[in-house]
C-alpha cells in the first residue's frame, strides 16, 4: 500500500541520500491525499459515533437499551477487520468510510429488534421469555432482509476489477464482513442482553457524580484534536456567578444537612416537658386472713420535672437559634467557595484562550520560519530553535486545556447538578464594592459564637434545674376488711441532695460557658483582623489590576501582532520575535492573575460585609 511504500522510501533516502543545504524531499500525490484524508477521518468518525448514539437514545428514551444496541458497533468492526485480513487488503480511506456506513446499518438492525420487543411489552406480554421468542420471530425477516440486501448490493463492488475498483473493494469488503458478524449479534447476543436488562441482572443507574466525571473524561480523552475538544466545551451551557451561587445554595448537601438540623431541633422542643414515668400497681397492708387493707388498683407518676420546664424550653430555643445561624454562616462559606471556584474557572478559560491565540500566532511564525529555512535565509540551528518554541507553545496550550477542564470539574462539584456548566466569557458587574466599616456584632460568624455562648448559659441553667425537686403523685382504690369505697393518695418531692453526677454536670456546664465566652472574644478580634487584611488586600489588587487594565493590556496585543509582522518582513530575527511575544504573554498572564486576585478580594469583602 501507499503508506508502507512511502515508509520504505523514507528509510532508504534517510540512510543513503544526502541532500545539499536548502533541498528537501516532499511526498505528494496519493500519499499526500491519504495523509489529509486520514486526519479528516479522525474527526469524522468520533462525530459519527456520537450522532448515532444520540439518535438511538432519542428513539428509545432508555440509556441501558441504547448502550445495548451500541454494542453492535465493536461486533461489526470485528467482521470488517477480519474481512480485510482475509482479502489481504490494507486499511485505507475508503475502508474507513465503509466502517462509518457499517456502524449505521449495524445499529439499525439492533434498533429494529429492540423496538419490536418494546412494542410487545406495551401490548401486554409480560412474560420475558415469551416476549423475546415472539419478538425475534417477528423481527428475523426484516433484519435478514436488511442485511442480505446490503450484502448483495455491495457484492459487485467487492469483486469489481474495473476502473475505481481500488476504492470500491475495501469499502464493500468492510460492509459485507461487518454485517455478517453484526447480524449474528442482533439475532443471538442482543436478546440475551435484553433479558439481562429487563431482569435487572444488569443495571446502570447514573448519578450526579458519575455524570460529571463522565462528561469531563469525554472532554479530556474522547476527542482526537484540540479543535474538537474546544467545540465540545463550547457546547456546554454557561453559568453566571449569581446563577452558580443560587444553584449551590439550592443543591449543596452541606446546606441541606444544616436545614435538617433546624428541623431536628424544632422537633426536640417537646423534650422540655418531662412528666416522668407512670406506674400501675396493686398491693396490700396489714393483711391477716380476710382482713386488712387491699389496694385493688393504683396509678402513680414519679419524677415529674415540673420546675425545670422553663430552663429546658429556653435551652431548646437557643439550640434552634444556633442551628439557624449556623445555616446562615454555612451559606456564606459555600457562597465564598463557589465564587472562588467560578473565578478559578474563569482564569483557566482565559489562559486557555490566550494560548490558543498564541498557538495561532506561532503557526504563522512556523510557516515563515520554514520558508526562510528553505531559501537558506536562516541556519538549521535557528530553524530547530524556532521549531522548539512552536512545540513548547503547543504543549502549554494542551496543559492550559487540561487545567480548564479540571477547573470546570471543581466548579461543578459545588453546583451538584446533572448538567455540566462552564463560565461566561465576559465578567458581570461584580468588581465594584463599597468599603464600609465592619459591623462585627452583626456578622454571622459572631452571631454563631454568641448563640453558642447563649446555649452554654442555657445548659448551665438546665443543669442547675436538675437539682430542683421532682414531683411524685400516686393514688388508688382500696378495700378495708372486705369493704370497698376507700381510696388512697400520696404526693411528694424527690430532692437530689447527694447526687454527685448533677454537681459534675453543673461544673462542666460552667467550664463550657467560660470556653464559649473566651471563644466569642477571640472570634471578634480574629474577624476584625481578617477584615483589615482583606481590605488592604483589596486595595493592593485593585491598584494592580487597574495598572494592567489601563496601561499594559492595550499594548500587548499590538506587541504580539507587530512582532509577527516584523519577523515576516525581516526586520527582526526569531530571537527578538520570541522575546517580544514571551514578554507580551507574560504580561497578559500576570494581568489575568491580578484580575482573579482582585475578584477574590472583592468576594472576601462581600463575605465580611454580610
Amino acid at each position: 500500500d501507499v503508506k508502507s511504500l512511502v515508509g520504505e522510501i523514507k528509510e532508504k533516502l534517510d540512510a543513503q541520500l544526502e541532500l545539499p543545504s536548502g533541498y528537501f524531499v516532499r511526498y505528494g500525490g496519493a500519499f499526500e491525499n491519504l495523509e489529509r484524508a486520514s486526519s479528516r477521518l479522525l474527526t469524522v468518525v468520533p462525530i459519527a459515533l456520537l450522532l448515532i448514539f444520540i439518535l438511538i437514545y432519542f428513539a428509545l428514551k432508555s440509556l441501558s437499551q441504547t448502550l445495548m444496541i451500541y454494542f453492535a458497533i465493536p461486533m461489526a468492526t470485528i467482521g470488517g477487520v477480519i474481512a480485510l485480513w482475509l482479502r489481504d487488503m490494507p486499511f485505507s480511506i475508503s475502508a474507513g468510510v465503509g466502517f462509518i456506513v457499517l456502524f449505521g446499518v449495524a445499529v439499525l438492525n439492533g434498533l429494529v429488534m429492540i423496538s419490536g420487543l418494546n412494542e410487545l411489552k406495551e401490548e401486554g406480554i409480560t412474560n420475558l421469555k415469551d416476549r423475546i421468542l415472539e419478538g425475534t420471530k417477528r423481527r428475523i425477516r426484516p433484519i435478514m432482509l436488511t442485511a442480505f440486501t446490503d450484502v448483495l448490493g455491495f457484492l459487485p463492488m467487492a469483486v469489481s476489477a474495473s476502473a475505481g475498483a481500488e476504492v470500491q473493494r475495501p469499502l464493500a469488503t468492510v460492509v459485507i464482513g461487518g454485517l455478517l458478524t453484526s447480524t449474528l449479534l442482533t439475532l443471538f447476543v442482543l436478546p440475551i442482553l435484553y433479558h439481562w436488562v429487563e431482569n435487572k441482572s444488569f443495571s446502570f443507574k447514573p448519578n450526579k457524580k458519575i455524570a460529571n466525571a463522565t462528561v469531563v473524561l469525554v472532554l479530556m480523552f474522547g476527542f482526537s484534536t484540540q479543535s474538537n475538544a474546544q467545540q465540545a466545551i463550547d457546547t456546554l451551557p454557561k453559568i453566571t456567578l449569581n446563577e452558580a451561587v443560587a444553584l449551590s445554595k439550592k443543591n449543596y448537601p452541606l446546606l441541606k444537612q444544616k436545614q435538617l438540623e433546624i428541623t431536628k431541633q424544632e422537633n426536640l422542643k417537646s423534650t422540655a416537658f418531662d412528666f416522668g414515668s407512670t406506674q400501675i400497681f396493686t398491693g396490700g397492708e396489714e393483711i391477716n386472713n380476710a382482713t386488712g387493707i387491699y389496694t385493688t388498683v393504683g396509678i402513680g407518676q414519679s419524677d415529674i420535672d415540673l420546675f425545670a420546664i422553663g430552663a429546658k424550653r429556653k435551652l431548646q430555643q437557643q439550640r434552634i437559634q444556633l442551628s439557624k445561624k449556623a445555616l446562615q454562616l454555612s451559606e456564606l462559606d459555600v457562597e465564598l467557595e463557589v465564587k472562588k471556584a467560578w473565578a478559578n474557572c474563569y482564569q483557566s478559560m482565559k489562559n486557555y484562550q490566550l494560548y490558543k491565540e498564541l498557538d495561532s500566532i506561532y503557526g504563522n511564525f512556523e510557516q515563515a520560519v520554514t520558508l526562510n529555512f528553505e531559501v537558506e535565509a536562516i541556519s538549521k540551528l535557528e530553524f530547530s530553535a524556532a521549531k522548539n518554541q512552536v512545540f513548547q507553545i503547543q504543549n502549554k496550550k494542551a496543559q492550559a486545556y487540561r487545567d480548564y477542564l479540571i477547573a470546570i470539574q471543581q466548579l461543578n462539584l459545588w453546583l451538584f447538578e446533572n448538567e455540566i456548566y462552564t463560565v461566561n466569557d465576559k465578567l458581570e458587574n461584580i468588581t465594584t464594592i463599597e468599603i464600609n466599616n465592619l459591623l462585627v456584632n452583626e456578622h454571622p460568624m459572631i452571631t454563631v459564637s454568641e448563640n453558642q455562648l447563649n446555649v452554654t448559659e442555657a445548659e448551665l441553667r438546665a443543669a442547675k434545674a436538675d437539682n430542683l425537686p421532682k414531683l411524685s403523685l400516686q393514688g388508688g382504690l382500696q378495700k378495708v376488711n372486705g369493704d370497698s369505697g376507700f381510696y388512697t393518695y400520696q404526693a411528694g418531692l424527690s430532692i437530689p441532695f447527694l447526687s454527685g453526677s448533677n454537681r459534675a454536670r453543673v461544673k462542666s456546664a460552667k467550664i463550657d460557658n467560660e470556653i464559649a465566652n473566651s471563644n466569642l472574644l477571640f472570634k471578634k478580634q480574629e474577624l476584625q483582623s481578617q477584615y483589615t487584611q482583606a481590605k488592604e488586600n483589596f486595595l493592593k489588587w485593585k491598584t494592580s489590576w487597574s495598572f494592567y487594565e489601563t496601561q499594559v493590556l492595550p499594548l500587548t496585543k499590538d506587541q504580539k501582532s507587530g512582532a509577527l509582522l516584523a519577523y515576516k518582513e525581516g526586520e527582526i530575527d526569531y530571537i527578538t520575535f520570541t522575546q517580544l511575544v514571551k514578554e507580551a504573554v507574560q504580561s497578559e498572564l500576570e494581568a489575568q492573575n491580578s484580575l482573579i486576585n482582585y475578584l477574590k478580594s472583592v468576594f472576601q469583602l462581600q463575605y465580611f460585609n454580610q
